[in-house]
């Protein structure tokens, strides 16, 4: 399994403490950041046994190599409002958890078997081969794509027709990690994650104009 170096870790906890200190001074508020100890092989293979799968490689580097359980929240003030395209963004969120990642698949296979089991319908069939690690909070997951072999891109699961429903957020979940933290971890909303990816280019994109204004208006240094 690749190995990613503490130091590159260490620069994403860095960029989420950077956001959090630039919302608290506009008067939001950075509700919690939480990072436990790596995983074991041990408590991994037992998680793979309940869930009937492998956790993707990706994701498994990261709760290996830097934590099982993450939690990182902020809120913009309820006066704040970002000019447009970013208007509807008010909010950051990541969160992972080995022992979530259980309850998040249950729940997704049960939209899919019950809502979306019919594979030849192009919507539907997002939700089919897909391994949830966050679940969004309004019935929507961020997932890792994992019905090609040797792939894992990041892509978004929406209920009720949201316009991120399978885009493809970063190539695997480790990217998504480090290009998200670039950016606040802002979302996880489709919403308030889709003005950071461009027409002309695959995945969220943290040095991108609307990046480089949202930035701008946190007082965050790119």
């Amino acid at each position: 399994m690749p190995m990613v170096s503490t130091m590159e870790y260490c620069k994403v906890v860095e960029n989420w403490k950077l956001f959090a200190d630039a919302v608290k001074k506009l008067g939001g508020e950075a509700s919690v950041l939480s990072i436990h100890e790596p995983a074991t092989e041990a408590e991994l293979t037992i998680v793979e046994s309940k869930i009937g799968c492998q956790i993707p490689p990706s994701l498994k580097e990261v709760l290996i190599n830097f934590s099982k359980k993450v939690e990182f929240r902020w809120f913009m003030p309820d006066d704040y409002e970002f000019e447009s395209p970013l208007s509807e963004i008010f909010s950051g969120d990541r969160h992972w958890s080995l022992e979530w990642l259980i309850q998040f698949n249950e729940e997704k296979n049960g939209w899919k078997d019950e809502v979306f089991p019919n594979i030849e319908d192009p919507y539907d069939a997002v939700w089919h081969g897909k391994f949830a690690f966050q679940e969004v909070g309004n019935g929507d997951y961020l997932a890792i794509d994992i019905s090609q072999a040797g792939k894992e891109p990041v892509v978004y699961l929406s209920h009720d027709d949201g316009d991120g429903h399978g885009i493809e957020i970063a190539k695997n979940f480790k990217e998504f990690l480090f290009l998200s933290s670039r950016l606040g971890c802002v979302g996880a909303e489709d919403w308030q994650w889709l003005p950071f990816v461009e027409e002309s280019q695959a995945y969220i994109n943290p040095d991108c104009e609307n990046a480089k204004k949202f930035m701008l208006a946190l007082g965050v240094k790119a």
